[in-house]
């Protein structure tokens, strides 16, 4: 009798650790699956995400990035930038693969807080431009603004102060 214990318990113990390893094995082919199954974000080589405009709104510094695909809103940004009569302001606008067709329209400006322009682009094709300008000669700007229907391309506009 006690030799069937024995048998008994050995037997116990190899279906207690066959339950383990099954278990284990359930569990590491769950782990796999829901790991594999995961997406990620597409990759942004540039931080970008498409239609939602990044900007950087300093003092002496202003920049507006756009990535847009069939983009169409109306936004205004408030400038921070603060300049006097001898400050020199660099401004930068490059539009990279701009895709517009006859009935679309968009238009970035820059204002003075009168309602001055000082920038207004209708954007059509690719462009790269930059200009050096004294504030004495442009005045202050104050308001950025993008206006577009169904925009597909890049907007990148810097307005940096050059300290005298």
């Amino acid at each position: 009798m006690i030799m069937n214990s024995h048998k008994i318990l050995a037997v116990i113990l190899s279906q207690k650790q066959w339950n383990i390893r099954l278990f284990s094995l359930f569990l590491l082919t769950v782990v796999i699956f829901l790991s594999s199954s995961c997406v990620a974000p597409p990759y942004q080589s540039d931080g970008l995400l498409e239609n939602i405009p990044a900007v950087v709104n300093e003092p002496d510094y202003f920049s507006l990035s756009i990535l847009g695909d069939a983009y169409s809103e109306s936004e205004t940004w408030d400038l921070n930038f603060s300049a006097n009569e001898t400050d020199v302001v660099l401004t930068t606008l490059a539009l990279k693969d701009v895709n517009v067709k006859a009935t679309d329209s968009t238009y970035f400006q820059v204002l003075l807080a009168e309602g001055d322009t000082i920038l207004s682009i209708l954007i059509q094709s690719d462009l790269v431009w930059s200009s050096l300008d004294s504030i004495a000669k442009i005045g202050v700007p104050a308001v950025a603004s993008f206006d577009c229907s169904n925009f597909t391309g890049r907007l990148e506009y810097q307005l940096l102060k050059n300290n005298n």
